[in-house]
């Protein structure tokens, strides 16, 4: 099960390639829809919002470092969960391709694929993911055999851990405030 979604951004796109880490809480706030909208616009007006909230909200986002000088600064999002004495990579990702916004969350229970709604864009999601980071994957041959064995579902899980092992040798550093 999972909540998909795939919008188009009509803010502008820094080329950094920066893969950000966060909380799995703060990723729960940034797949909602209201979050989703401010990342994807910087019209106030047309997304019906008080000025006060929209600013909230894009401060939070220019903290996390996603949006500098008015235009989206990441690569991918990833969400941990914290554990007693470790964090563990959850499953889920925010991935900027082009000037398209793919979130998936696989612990949402919104969607499952035998009766997904957004079966096409979904497996779609995943190609465009899989090749712009030259991660292989199985291809979908047939729509009704893919849905029953809910293949789509297994290739996200397949293509996170696949991000996070290309992301993670390439940690660096991580900085908490207290």
């Amino acid at each position: 099960m999972c909540d998909y979604r795939i919008i188009t951004t009509d803010r502008p796109v820094k080329d950094s390639g920066k893969a950000i880490i966060v909380s799995r809480e703060t990723f729960n706030k940034l797949t909602s829809d209201i979050y989703l909208k401010v990342m994807a616009s910087d019209d106030r007006e047309k997304l019906g919002l008080s000025k006060s909230y929209y600013y909230y909200i894009l401060d939070s986002m220019k903290k996390l470092g996603l949006i500098e000088d008015n235009a989206l600064a990441f690569k991918l999002i990833l969400p941990f969960v914290k554990g007693e004495k470790e964090l563990k990579f959850d499953d889920g990702i925010i991935y900027l391709n082009g000037k398209q916004i793919i979130s998936i969350d696989m612990s949402s229970s919104k969607y499952a694929c035998p009766t997904c709604p957004v079966f096409a864009e979904c497996v779609y999601g995943i190609k465009r993911i899989a090749m712009s980071m030259k991660i292989k994957t199985q291809s979908i041959d047939s729509e009704i055999e893919a849905r029953n064995e809910r293949l789509p579902s297994k290739l996200w899980y397949s293509l996170i851990r696949g991000i996070v092992a290309k992301v993670l040798p390439k940690l660096d550093s991580i900085n908490v405030y207290y």
